[in-house]
């Protein structure tokens, strides 16, 4: 009996130590998956206990137990197992703990190196923008120079060109200014010739003009003088022969004026008499007119009282009743309106629905019949 409690003693034991070291390791684990650092750090030598070894042992122990020996002895042995099961769980603890810690030291190191080499990536980035920057500004500074040298050149070419045009303009104005020179003298030497001239023709036209205007005068009187003469003999003729066209015209105008006086008579007279036949044929189309429209009108008078008992709702106490609606229609037949009507109030609202149920209305085609119907009052008497 006391060989099987100390088997099992040393059972519970293993499996309480495989418990605690499966729970350290699980809570050892990192199960991120960082990434491999490229600087190289320490290598961390960790002990794994294998399950098989430690059953294996275990079993040994159980075996050695099993074998029969004094009972003093096995308690002794129990309490020794006891002992070293803690110590060896105490150290493997510690071997943990120790591997735990390097661990960590090691992930501390290869962030420490992964942070200076990124931190050299940086800088020596940092210095290639430098460069590039101060190499940028070299070509810059030379892009300026050479289009200031440019710039200097094309200013001294324009600059040459402007004094080279300037001269060439100079030399031709001096030239032109000589030519103009020359041609005044020329001209005024034509323009005094030309005045000697224009003196000397204008004295002979002077001349000319004298003699011209004497003989013109002299011509004049003449001719004034048979003009007068001649004036004198066609005002007479002139006045002869008024006096006979007034005549003439006097006689034409009173002969018109009587033909006028007997045309507006006649006229006068068949104008009343166009008047009395157009107001005979007037009286006799209206007479008729009236007479077909009445006809027009009576016909669909009777269709629309026919129309409007047909929808009407009858009760037996109508009988004997009447009812006077009035009614208002569109050209097209379509009930514009209908007002409450005047007589026995129920007949009055039959009627009135009938109406409004009817929608449209039969109405005459003819504009003068269809007028006298547009706006009617509707008598309605039951018949029952």
């Amino acid at each position: 009996m006391d060989v099987k409690r100390g088997i099992s003693g040393y059972v519970i034991v293993s499996i309480l130590l495989h418990l605690i070291i499966g729970i350290i390791l699980f809570v050892g684990l990192d199960f991120s998956k960082p990434k491999r650092p490229e600087s190289k750090g320490e290598i961390v030598n960790a002990v794994m206990l294998d399950e098989n070894f430690l059953n294996e042992q275990a079993k040994q122990i159980q075996q050695q137990k099993s074998q029969p020996k004094p009972q003093k002895v096995e308690k002794e042995k129990d309490n020794e197992d006891t002992d070293i099961a803690k110590r060896e769980l105490a150290m493997q603890q510690e071997r943990l703990r120790i591997a735990e810690v390097k661990r960590k030291e090691a992930e501390a190191a290869t962030r420490k190196a992964e942070a200076e080499k990124q931190k050299k990536v940086a800088e020596q980035k940092q210095a290639e923008e430098k460069a590039k920057k101060a190499e940028q500004a070299r070509k810059l500074e030379e892009q300026k120079a050479k289009k200031a040298e440019a710039e200097r050149k094309a200013a001294e070419a324009e600059s040459k060109a402007l004094a080279l045009k300037k001269k060439e303009q100079e030399k031709k104005e001096a030239e032109e200014q000589a030519k103009a020179a020359a041609a005044k003298a020329k001209q005024a030497e034509a323009d005094k010739k030309a005045k000697q001239e224009a003196e000397q023709k204008a004295k002979v036209e002077a001349e000319k003009k004298v003699k011209a205007e004497a003989e013109k005068r002299a011509k004049a009187e003449a001719e004034k003088k048979a003009k007068e003469e001649a004036a004198k003999k066609a005002k007479a003729d002139a006045e002869r022969k008024a006096k006979a066209e007034a005549e003439k015209q006097a006689k034409i105008a009173a002969e018109r004026k009587r033909k006028a006086a007997e045309e507006a008579k006649l006229q006068k007279e068949m104008e009343a008499m166009m008047q009395q036949q157009m107001a005979a044929e007037a009286n006799a189309r209206s007479q008729a007119a009236s007479a077909a429209a009445k006809g027009e009108v009576d016909k669909y008078a009777a269709l629309i009282k026919a129309t409007v008992e047909r929808y009407m709702i009858l009760d037996p106490t109508m009988r004997g009743k009447t009812c006077t609606i009035g009614v208002r229609l569109a050209s097209s037949g379509f009930v514009i309106s209908v007002d409450n009507g005047q007589g026995d109030p129920a007949v009055c609202r039959s009627g009135k629905a009938a109406v409004l149920k009817a929608n449209q209305l039969p109405v005459p085609k003819d504009p003068a019949a269809f007028e006298m119907l547009k706006e009617f009052n509707l008598k309605l008497e039951p018949s029952i």
